[in-house]
């Protein structure tokens, strides 16, 4: 992986003190902790990404941070030194005792919540999140960012590391070959700074995969109006079910619709009768929702 600027903190191990490392993997070895590969652990033993995190999220003293994978406790600690509160999910029971040690001196502003953070009522959370930064697991990347932006409108702003395939499928633009239902999806929501890389040495075990830090600002105009997200799910999930097919194709086969209807429907929103999904802006799947009139079977 490239490895970055050393200025801002993103290059590696080889720029930061030592401290973090040894400290992590101390903790290791004290609570008998072996990284799970299965549920993506990589633990951060580099001081400076803490600093770049920090820097980005531009948390305030009364603002509550939503952790996801909070691992060895590293940047939960950080970010409590700087936040009202610090809502932190592991699904890992087994990281409980190496959490509890990192975060005694946390004065009770965390929260640890040892639960699958996809299946948790997340609009129950009190104090309500304002912020959200996380080293995410993989396999859940993708799927969490949508389901956080969705369910939890307060949160301004994301600063989470995530592969790099994900966030460069969260970033790309129309016409890119990148763009698709996550993109869609993420930037009805949000608009993206660039992704910066990651050198792999800023965790352990070092992941296999890239990794890439992806800024997301929440948009002031968020709020999907009138059709439901599901009517909203069904038409993007059709429209790029079949990449190579247009868009009047892919919707009429993939919500059996009549093929008369959807071109129709094309031809109101002003759209060229062969366009492809990959060539809409987000909001226009909205539009087809809306005048698609499906049901939300």
């Amino acid at each position: 992986m490239s490895s970055g600027s050393g200025r801002d903190g993103l290059g590696g191990a080889e720029k930061s003190p030592a401290g973090l490392r040894q400290v992590s993997l101390a903790r290791l070895k004290e609570f008998g902790v072996r990284p799970k590969r299965d549920l993506g652990q990589n633990f951060l033993i580099d001081d400076n990404i803490l600093r770049v995190i920090l820097g980005k999220l531009e948390c305030r003293p009364a603002d509550v941070v939503l952790e996801v994978g909070a691992g060895l406790g590293v940047l939960t600690a950080a970010l409590a030194e700087v936040a009202a509160h610090v809502h932190a999910f592991e699904v890992d029971r087994s990281l409980e005792g190496p959490l509890v040690a990192t975060l005694r001196e946390t004065g009770g502003r965390v929260t640890l919540h040892f639960e699958d953070v996809l299946k948790a009522s997340l609009e129950e959370l009190q104090p309500r999140p304002t912020l959200c930064a996380s080293n995410l697991p993989y396999s859940v990347a993708g799927p969490l960012v949508i389901e956080c932006l969705q369910r939890l409108p307060e949160v301004r702003r994301y600063v989470v590391m995530v592969q790099r395939e994900v966030a460069e499928r969260i970033t790309a633009g129309p016409g890119s070959k990148d763009y698709g239902v996550l993109s869609v999806w993420v930037q009805l929501y949000a608009t993206s700074s660039k992704a910066r890389p990651l050198s792999r040495s800023i965790f352990y075990p070092q992941p296999h995969v890239d990794s890439s830090l992806l800024v997301l600002d929440r948009r002031p105009d968020s709020e999907v109006p009138a059709v439901s997200l599901a009517q909203i799910r069904a038409v993007i999930q059709a429209a790029f079910g079949q990449r190579r097919k247009t868009l009047a194709n892919c919707l009429s086969s993939g919500l059996s619709l009549p093929r008369e209807q959807v071109d129709q429907v094309i031809t109101t929103l002003g759209l060229p009768a062969g366009v492809r999904a990959e060539r809409l802006e987000p909001w226009q799947f909205v539009s087809l929702a809306q005048h698609l009139g499906m049901s939300e079977s």
